[in-house]
């Protein structure tokens, strides 16, 4: 796989290739992620299958990228990158954050969607009724922005911060460290992940207050298939989308489907034990 840097105006965006022979399929990350949170998927795609796994808008190497960096902005970024590599159509999957730029996407553009996967996002994110919207934003970026506020000494030392992290403490294997470490830059102060906290912001309040982005996946008039998990993004019992939430759309629309997996949290769900399975989603092999 390479790094190719797909024009858009103002800049670029740094996609992770792998040429194939047959079909494509189209990986976006989650909020504070890159293209390398797909890694372990991949491994398990068949190499016939073209992957374009994306830095989206203010993310690693696309960091630069200028704004909007609204879901709709991001799904008109897609169709960018397919129309780089030539591709009418494609499998297009996101995980967390991207899963609501995916289905914006199966919206937006429906004849060029072959599938879409939603791994773990996509739907109305749970929010205590007592809070106001800008308190739900907070209360989901707000971790985020406190992780790319730090500046760390070597890899090594950012190494320990994720071994640490509740969702992977008792998960960490060593291969993990190169595939985080990828979102770190040099900076005057030492090692700071490359995320735009813009970005982040505008991204993560229309993840989580705008209703409307909740409803695209039902609508979706393409095959949409969902991947939840038991687990939340601190290995709490309960993921980021409730089994209910899946259930009820799929038993809303006929071309929705749905899976719940066991024993996996948010984070393992991309970087451990739920590879496999969300590669077999996107392979439509599950």
């Amino acid at each position: 796989m390479r790094d190719v840097h797909v024009p858009i105006e103002g800049g670029d965006l740094n996609v992770w290739h792998r040429p194939g022979t047959d079909t494509a399929a189209v990986l976006i990350p989650g909020l504070t992620g890159n293209s390398r949170w797909w890694s372990r998927v991949i491994e398990h795609i068949p190499e016939s299958t073209e992957i374009m796994a994306i830095d989206v808008r203010g993310r690693a190497g696309s960091v630069d990228a200028p704004p909007p960096y609204d879901m709709k902005t991001l799904a008109s970024d897609v169709a960018k990158v397919l129309d780089h590599f030539n591709r009418d159509k494609a499998t297009i999957a996101g995980y967390s954050m991207g899963a609501w730029v995916a289905s914006q996407f199966g919206l937006m553009f429906a004849n060029r969607a072959t599938r879409v996967v939603l791994v773990d996002g996509g739907l109305e994110i749970p929010a205590p009724a007592d809070l106001e919207e800008d308190e739900i934003a907070e209360a989901v970026v707000g971790p985020s922005l406190a992780r790319l506020g730090r500046s760390f000494r070597t890899r090594s030392e950012y190494a320990e911060y994720w071994k640490q992290h509740p969702a992977l403490a008792n998960y960490w294997d060593e291969s993990m460290e190169p595939l985080l470490g990828y979102e770190l830059s040099d900076t005057s102060g030492g090692l700071a992940v490359r995320v735009n906290p813009a970005a982040v912001a505008v991204s993560g309040r229309d993840i989580t207050i705008d209703r409307e982005l909740d409803a695209a996946a039902l609508k979706t008039t393409v095959p949409l298939h969902i991947v939840v998990v038991e687990r939340g993004t601190a290995d709490q019992a309960g993921g980021m989308i409730p089994r209910a939430s899946a259930e009820a759309v799929a038993s809303a629309n006929p071309l929705i489907t749905f899976e719940y997996l066991e024993h996996v949290n948010h984070y393992t769900l991309m970087l451990g034990a739920g590879s496999e399975s969300v590669a077999a989603a996107i392979s439509n092999t599950g």
